[in-house]
């Protein structure tokens, strides 16, 4: 991963795992393929939710009942939403970013993040290769930026034409982790805020926290818990990782407000890091085991700026 300055200063780091990036589509489809007994259905727009003895998810078309709910309907929450009259999650926390898929002549194995200023205020922009001579290439920020201006600019400074792609993205809820339980409902992915702060990452999250409301689902059909307990007991597996979420949208929201001319001293600063450090801090990210205080992580900051 490589990371550069506004005055295109690099620092890179090798990785401890080999990267993949996405089709999304694929992604989704592939794994609906693999479930049984289950029927999806979209295109309907849910209206209301009940919970409690009756627990029913109400749309345009029909009503649903089921013994369990779960939602995970992405960085809109609609089920837990609906529950806490539309107070689940606050507007303003929501981060932004759009992308497009073009040819790409540079280095496929590598992962580039550019920080600063001039690329885009309170964001980022990134270069993620997709495959031979493809790479999908962004920007990103945390403040409802208009990201076309800053994607066409960013594009420009790469000297990357477009082409044909149109851009794609959306809506990144990374400030934090939500709550996981509304009511007797699992909120699990995006729509519990499962997006890492500062990184963006989120596809991996998800997975881990599905699997972690899987088996408490599971639990719960075979009699071994009640339902309250294995909502308690998601909801407490989960909750282990808020302060490592705290810190990231802590050291995110820092970041982001500093100068550029800071965010130079701090990448050439990366570039003194050993690669035994680097493994073992990305290490503790990869297992939500990264335990600075905001304190500590403010200390970094200024004495990197010193």
């Amino acid at each position: 991963m490589t990371f550069h300055s506004p005055n295109d200063n690099e620092a890179t780091i090798p990785l401890p795992e080999t990267f993949a990036t996405i089709d999304y589509s694929v992604f989704c489809q592939t794994l609906g393929n693999k479930l049984k007994n289950t029927e999806i259905r979209t295109g309907e727009a849910v209206t209301g939710v009940t919970h409690g003895s009756a627990k029913k998810v109400i749309t345009q078309k029909a009503e649903y009942e089921g013994e369990i709910l779960v939602d995970c309907s992405g960085w809109r929450a609609v089920i837990a939403n609906k529950l806490r009259s539309g107070r689940y999650f606050d507007n303003k926390k929501l981060s932004f970013g759009i992308e497009v898929e073009t040819p790409y002549s540079g280095d496929t194995n590598t992962i580039h993040i550019y920080y600063g200023k001039g690329y885009i205020p309170d964001g980022y922009g990134w270069i993620f290769p997709t495959g031979k001579d493809r790479a999908r290439i962004g920007v990103g920020g945390y403040k409802g930026k208009d990201l076309n201006v800053y994607m066409k600019r960013f594009l420009d400074y790469l000297g990357v034409e477009s082409g044909a792609s149109k851009p794609h993205g959306g809506v990144l809820p990374c400030q934090g982790l939500r709550e996981p339980v509304v009511g007797d409902v699992f909120v699990v992915g995006d729509a519990s805020g499962a997006v890492l702060p500062l990184t963006g990452e989120g596809i991996r999250k998800s997975l881990d926290y599905g699997e972690i409301c899987g088996k408490a689902i599971t639990k719960v059909l075979k009699g071994e818990l009640k339902l309250s307990e294995g909502l308690d007991l998601y909801r407490e597996m989960i909750m282990n990782s808020e302060r490592f979420y705290n810190d990231l949208s802590f050291t995110q929201n820092l970041f982001t407000s500093v100068p550029d001319w800071a965010r130079e001293k701090i990448i050439s600063d990366i570039k003194k890091i050993g690669e035994g450090e680097t493994n073992r801090f990305l290490n503790a990210y990869f297992n939500d085991a990264i335990r600075p205080s905001k304190l500590k992580i403010t200390k970094v900051f200024v004495r990197g700026l010193a």
